[in-house]
């Protein structure tokens, strides 16, 4: 008689095309199409929507819980979300939890016993530095959940965190495929304003502080008008949050209004990479960034921060990183690649190889099935 099939939550924070909400789909799908796993797909709230015709398309079953964030920031409004999960825990009868980003981490963990969950993954995937220790993650730490992270950078700051021994962190690297462009190349001139002189670095990035867009926008003020030519174009969003507007007022301030573009989310990020001559990413922390991942497979030189995450896919000898947070570098930086453009086909294949042969979907399938089952 066949072995019953493990019903799987991944618990996500919101259902954007974010990094996050990608890993969880693609382990989503692969679960649900290897025939051993029932999943389904939670968010903490919708925000934007834009995950939900993926898993639509998938035929994965979701739901939104319709817990904000802002319900994190005190202990009774927190108190009130963590039961509101639990009672949906405990109906959905579910025997293995991966939850990603730190509040679904400590959510998942802190009550995956007491609904019955036999496994539940805490999965770190960010640096949280600036997190307080919780109660909650107390909590969380002691009913012992299995351990994993996306990359051996992410996985020593939760054991050190933890107070655990790194060998107990399991590495189930990112998934990555590519997907066809929705929108031509012309298209995206088009939309972008790109002359056939200009140079567009793309950032896909949301606006949390540790992106550090400032870093970037500075960058280009100091290059000078002899640079008008290159451009940065930040995708990703919300475009109404306050940091937001917080990045456009600087960009005014600074007059770069013809060579920063506000794009926002896009579900073509394929396409939009048709027309990107360099990928960036000025991030002062990471776990293990996707965009980075997605320049690499898309075939994209990158310019990125030389913090251990990145240097972990690039390598540490990789020669277009700059120290966080420093503008000068950054510029500089820009201008290294620049100015060898047409020197970098070595470089873009072998970053292309690395993701291809480390960062598929079906090897983070075969890692979290591995990890399932012991």
């Amino acid at each position: 008689m066949p072995d019953k099939k493990k019903k799987v939550l991944i618990l996500l924070p919101c259902l954007d095309l974010g990094g996050a909400e990608k890993q969880g789909f693609y382990i989503a799908r692969s679960m649900q199409e290897s025939g051993n796993y029932d999943v389904e797909v939670w968010a903490l709230v919708k925000n934007s929507g834009n995950l939900i015709p993926n898993l639509e398309g998938a035929g994965l079953i979701y739901k939104v819980l319709d817990i904000p964030f802002s319900a994190f920031h005190g202990r009774m409004s927190r108190l009130k979300a963590y039961l509101k999960f639990f009672r949906h825990l405990v109906a959905g009868k579910f025997d293995v939890i991966i939850p990603y980003t730190y509040h679904c981490n400590v959510i998942a963990a802190s009550t995956y016993k007491l609904a019955g969950v036999k496994k539940c993954i805490w999965f770190q995937i960010a640096m949280e530095h600036h997190v307080p220790y919780s109660f909650f993650e107390k909590v969380a730490r002691f009913l012992r959940p299995v351990y994993a992270a996306n990359s051996h950078a992410a996985a020593a700051f939760i054991a050190n965190r933890h107070s655990i021994d790194k060998k107990n962190v399991g590495v189930i690297p990112n998934p990555f495929e590519t997907i066809p462009a929705k929108n031509s190349p012309d298209y995206w001139r088009n939309k972008l304003s790109k002359s056939k002189d200009d140079l567009i670095f793309m950032m896909a990035a949301n606006f949390f502080p540790e992106k550090d867009h400032e870093t970037v926008i500075k960058a280009i003020a100091q290059l000078g008008d002899v640079h008008r030519h290159i451009k940065i174009v930040f995708a990703g969003g919300p475009l109404k949050s306050p940091r937001a507007h917080y990045l456009k007022s600087l960009v005014l301030d600074l007059r770069l209004q013809d060579q920063v573009i506000f794009l926002g989310p896009t579900d073509d990020i394929s396409g939009l990479l048709s027309v990107t001559d360099f990928g960036l990413l000025s991030s002062i922390s990471e776990g293990s960034p996707n965009s980075i991942i997605e320049y690499m497979g898309y075939y994209i030189p990158v310019i990125a921060t030389s913090i251990p995450p990145i240097q972990e896919l690039l390598g540490s000898d990789y020669p277009y990183l700059f120290e966080p947070k420093n503008i000068q570098d950054c510029a500089s930086c820009m201008l290294k690649i620049t100015g060898e453009k047409d020197s970098l086909s070595l470089i873009k294949q072998q970053n292309f190889t690395k993701v291809q042969n480390i960062y598929s979907v079906s090897n983070n399938y075969q890692e979290f099935h591995n990890l399932i089952q012991s």
